[in-house]
């Protein structure tokens, strides 16, 4: 198994290849989106709720699926932990990964949950962020996943492992109603919601701009180019649809 500090190793020079720094919260799926160096393509549907996200890679080609119907700062922990599974394992055909943070989980799932909690929140930059704080009340932990983007489940195992709550104190804060918590405390919902309904079904990344290509370079038909789009969950880009006609239409 990778000790902790590689996995930070790891974590820091995949941003790196994203073009960021080692302290700042990232935009993970635009990252990922833009990464055109890798074949990438996230596709977005609504699964068990027992998986949170799935991915597989055929010679360079890279599809990752994650879970919709989880919320948004979960979604975002899922795609940082499918890249460690499709980036640094030599042998992936698929892997579907579960809803659980490192509870008996194998070795390679430890790993990714570890990866993809360093590559939303360095092992440093975390440090430097509450500046050496010894006792993490509620409202610092809320503060910390806002800033850092992170589900709360996330926010706690990382904190938790790190030594920095107790057992008994992420207990506590587990059973919160997170999102009125953090209402109170002037932030948005959205972290701890799924994002809206048109994104329940949604394809991003490599899939749309090989469709754009092959239409392009006339190898399919308009007509295909649009069965393509629409089976990948794109009628707004079929329709031409905006963000405000997908509000109006809801």
């Amino acid at each position: 198994m990778r000790s902790l500090q590689e996995l930070n190793s790891l974590a820091l020079r995949t941003r790196r290849m994203f073009g960021e720094d080692g302290y700042s919260p990232i935009d993970i799926f635009a990252l990922v989106n833009g990464w055109k160096d890798k074949k990438i393509t996230i596709v977005m549907f609504p699964l068990s709720d027992k998986i949170s996200g799935m991915c597989t890679r055929i010679d360079d080609d890279i599809v990752i699926g994650i879970n919709s119907n989880t919320s948004y700062g979960r979604q975002r922990f899922t795609l940082a932990h499918e890249l460690y599974h499709v980036l640094y394992e030599e042998k992936l055909n698929r892997v579907i990964c579960g809803m659980s943070i490192q509870q008996n989980k194998s070795v390679s799932e430890r790993e990714a949950d570890w990866f993809a909690s360093y590559l939303l929140m360095p092992y440093d930059s975390l440090l430097d962020y509450h500046n050496g704080v010894d006792d993490w009340n509620i409202n610092q932990v809320i503060e910390s996943e806002q800033f850092y983007q992170i589900s709360h489940m996330a926010m706690l195992f990382r904190l938790k492992m790190d030594n920095m709550i107790s057992s008994e104190a992420a207990e506590q804060y587990q059973a919160i109603t997170v999102s009125k918590k953090a209402a109170f405390l002037g932030y948005d919902k959205e972290l701890y919601l799924p994002r809206s309904e048109e994104r329940r079904y949604f394809t991003t990344g490599e899939y749309i701009r090989k469709v754009e290509l092959l239409a392009k370079k006339d190898i399919i038909s308009y007509g295909k180019k649009e069965e393509l789009l629409l089976d990948a969950f794109r009628a707004d880009i079929v329709y031409n649809l905006d963000e405000r006609e997908w509000i109006a239409n809801d």
